[in-house]
């Protein structure tokens, strides 16, 4: 979508007249202002309902149909929008869709986008949802609207809606920015959070004046439902310095179980880094520390996740107190190094900090908490989802090429998990010179046990591939929960067992597709049985179009995508397969 965006910029700056908020379709905006995108269709029309709270007499109007979950359309402003006093925006809506329709709203322009969603409590009324935007730069001038978001839409009177009066209004205080240290005595108070998802912060007394923390005021953090990535972000008055004092440390009081995951992610410019520490102790404080070393110096804000993975339910076990958050000095984390095959993680063959971890992939080396007759051996490597992307990975760089791949080009490992049958395993193989990289996947036939899994990618180019990337759980959950959780053990290449085609499982016997290369459509046919979902992804694992055909065919429009791979994972009431294809 960033190159959409690209598109959409440079046309705008032709055709499109900049406004300011707020507007009300009364004469301030036309139906040429809006830029639409991916299935969104926005006009200014007349009021529909002309009742209740908005008697204006012309609306905004958005149809959503076909084209992407993330369709809609956009109003860009003659200036940047300042949330340094209001800091939320009011805007009044009207659908058919059914109450708890997500309303997103997303705020882009040169800094960093900030998007936050609402939810529609009514159906065939106006109502006025709100948005809040806190600790958001002044470098944003676009207003993007997307309606009923990750639902693709049919053009119906459900994905039809309606829009009237967006402004911009008082809101909670925005935050003050901080710096580290901070012990919240005297330097940072409750307004200078944002919390999310389920998540409560407040500055209060110490409760607990015992042991290694006898201040006398702490932050708390209560998780009351919500979400399982329910959190608190401080925002920071400067970018993070990693040069010299690259470990963050942190006081953590909690009742919870030993072992409760508190993620620290660090947000900025440059994206997000995440790192996870296990507590070791229940009803006493603890320092926990996050070692950032070799991390960039763009990140300017923390988000503080406690006991991620689970949905708080207000108890004392779901309360947290923290404090003394400060950076310190810590031991530099070893550059990687290269193995060899077979990789059976017993002895020092593979050390915690030789695995690359990208995007929300943890891996480690453990003790082998299944041994049976299966998989006998004391050790294996661990691979956890815990936050990030849907691409979750994990690399292991290879001391040498991988040889001879026209007659070894077949890669098999021992897998456990208690994730469902069906669940995605991705290997794929890169090279770290020239840039190449090839994938397949298989789904897990057993859960709760160990299994052997192959991957076969024989003829493949060679030799210049030497990198193997673990993503195991493909687009599933990064809860960090059991579902989410891969043993991995034996990683052998060996002697190819196919003419290189890849089966996925049973049903892919029966899934067909044409034409490959695609135009403007494709067909999806299941000979076997019917299709009951079908979900594209793009080369990077962005989700770019849901199908419930419910049928053995079904036709997909491609006109709205991009040149390029796609992969299309269909589940049947026999299993689920997976079909590559390219559109050009």
């Amino acid at each position: 979508m960033k190159h959409f965006n690209l598109f959409l910029l440079v046309l705008c700056s032709f055709t499109c007249f900049s406004q300011n908020l707020p507007f009300n379709f009364e004469g301030d905006i036309e139906t040429s202002d809006f830029i639409n995108f991916d299935g969104g269709t926005a006009t200014v029309t007349s009021n529909p309902t002309n009742s209740g709270i908005n008697t204006s007499t012309n609306v905004a109007q958005i149809v959503r149909d076909g084209g992407a979950i993330y369709g809609g359309s956009k109003i860009a402003l003659e200036n940047n929008l300042d949330f340094s006093v209001l800091t939320k925006i009011t805007m009044k809506v009207y659908t058919t869709a059914p109450i708890g329709t997500t309303v997103k709203l997303k705020l882009e322009g040169s800094g960093p986008a900030a998007d936050t969603d609402a939810f529609t409590t009514v159906t065939g009324e106006w109502e006025t949802l709100e948005w809040v935007f806190l600790g958001i730069s002044n470098e944003l001038n676009e207003v993007v609207f997307m309606f009923d978001f990750g639902n693709v839409g049919d053009g119906s009177a459900a994905s039809t809606f309606y829009f009237d009066d967006v402004e911009q209004v008082a809101g909670p205080t925005p935050p003050v920015p901080a710096s580290l240290p901070i012990n919240f005595e005297t330097d940072v108070v409750t307004t200078d959070f944002l919390s999310y998802g389920g998540a409560n912060l407040n500055v209060v007394p110490n409760p607990e004046m015992s042991g290694i923390n006898i201040s006398n005021t702490v932050a708390q953090v209560i998780k009351d439902s919500g979400e399982y990535w329910a959190g608190s972000r401080l925002f920071l008055a400067d970018n993070l310095d990693f040069s010299s004092l690259w470990q963050i440390s942190m006081k953590i009081y909690t009742t919870a179980p030993i072992g409760t995951r508190v993620k620290l992610e660090l947000e900025g410019t440059g994206g997000r880094y995440s790192l996870d520490y296990l507590t070791t102790t229940t009803g006493e404080w603890e320092t926990a520390t996050w070692n950032f070393n070799g991390q960039t110096n763009d990140f300017d804000k923390i988000n503080f996740l406690f006991d991620f993975g689970n949905i708080g339910d207000g108890t004392a076990s779901s309360t947290f107190f923290f404090d003394d958050v400060e950076q310190i000095s810590g031991p530099i984390i070893p550059e990687p190094v290269a193995t060899t095959f077979p990789i059976d993680f017993e002895g020092n063959s593979v050390a915690d900090t030789d695995f690359i971890n990208e995007d929300g992939g943890i891996a480690n080396v453990i003790p082998n908490p299944y041994a049976d007759a299966n998989n006998p051996s004391a050790t294996v490597g661990q691979f956890i989802r815990s936050g990030g992307a849907p691409w979750a990975k994990s690399k292991i760089i290879l001391t040498d090429f991988f040889q001879n791949m026209s007659t070894n080009g077949s890669f098999s490992m021992k897998v456990f998990t208690n994730a469902p049958i069906g669940t995605v395993l991705k290997f794929k193989i890169e090279s770290t010179d020239a840039g190449f990289a090839d994938e397949r996947d298989m789904l897990t036939t057993v859960s709760g046990e160990w299994a052997t899994y192959t991957w076969d990618f024989t003829n493949q180019d060679g030799p210049i591939y030497n990198v193997i990337s673990l993503m195991l759980g493909y687009t599933t959950p990064n809860d960090a929960s059991e579902n989410a959780t891969f043993l991995f053990d034996d990683i052998i290449q060996q002697e190819s067992l196919s003419d290189g085609f890849n089966l996925i499982s049973t049903v892919q016997d029966g899934l067909i597709s044409y034409p490959n290369p695609a135009k403007n459509s494709i067909t999806i046919q299941s000979k076997n049985a019917e299709m009951n979902s079908i979900i594209i992804f793009d080369v990077v694992g962005n989700q770019v179009g849901v199908f419930q055909p419910k049928t053995k065919e079904m036709n997909i429009d491609l006109s709205t995508l991009p040149t390029g791979l796609y992969i299309a994972k269909i589940s049947t009431n026999s299993g689920a397969g997976n079909i590559k294809f390219f559109k050009n």
